[in-house]
């Protein structure tokens, strides 16, 4: 989308396991602002009352800990088993992230959101993101780096990515719908070159 401000607001986005989130910290050391979609949802889930009683209505009263912390593995085995759910979460979620996006970028000194932000989102396309930023970089990896990347990590078992994997957009789609494409399927130490060009490449699109 074309942009009047003097920045640009690039999305990043991928499958779990495809290495977006060692792409999006590869821009940080670069100096580039990176919002994670992802641990703001779990700021507000843990911190806006309003957000938390419904994830407790939707995901009963295993949600939280009694420190008042997320149970990651309860909401996802609720929400991953369940379409409804998962839908029916995304509804409160998404839109309250959206918000707290735009206040976060708005908040930042003028330097430091030139030449652009990133903003690392697992499902932007699903949110509807997308119609907000200027671009769209898809990081993408073969199922198989995937599910070895994730199982390397520990605590989820084979199904539990695979059931994971398939609850997202398919990655195909993903790349279709993308600006730009990043293929990650070699050791991810290697990404630094790829993000270098990517940080010119979107310095130049921003003028």
């Amino acid at each position: 989308m074309p942009s009047k401000r003097d920045f640009l607001r690039i999305g990043v986005t991928g499958g779990i396991g495809a290495g977006k989130s060692e792409v999006c910290a590869a821009f940080a050391r670069k100096g580039r602002v990176v919002l994670a979609a992802d641990a703001i949802a779990r700021l507000l889930m843990e911190n806006d009352p309003s957000v938390r009683k419904r994830v407790a209505a939707i995901c009963g009263s295993g949600a939280y800990h009694p420190d008042g912390t997320v149970n990651v593995p309860h909401v996802a085995r609720e929400i991953f088993g369940d379409e409804k759910k998962r839908t029916r979460l995304d509804a409160v979620v998404h839109p309250a992230v959206l918000r707290r996006i735009t206040k976060e970028i708005a908040a930042l000194a003028d330097d430091r959101r030139r030449p652009y932000v990133i903003i690392e989102a697992a499902l932007l396309y699903e949110s509807g993101m997308e119609k907000d930023l200027d671009a769209v970089l898809v990081v993408h990896a073969s199922d198989t780096v995937r599910i070895d990347r994730v199982l390397a990590r520990g605590g989820m078992t084979r199904d539990e990515v695979v059931s994971r994997m398939e609850a997202q957009m398919p990655a195909d789609e993903k790349r279709a719908n993308a600006d730009f494409v990043m293929l990650n399927d070699g050791p991810l130490a290697s990404i630094a070159d790829r993000v270098a060009f990517f940080d010119a490449l979107f310095t130049a699109m921003a003028g």
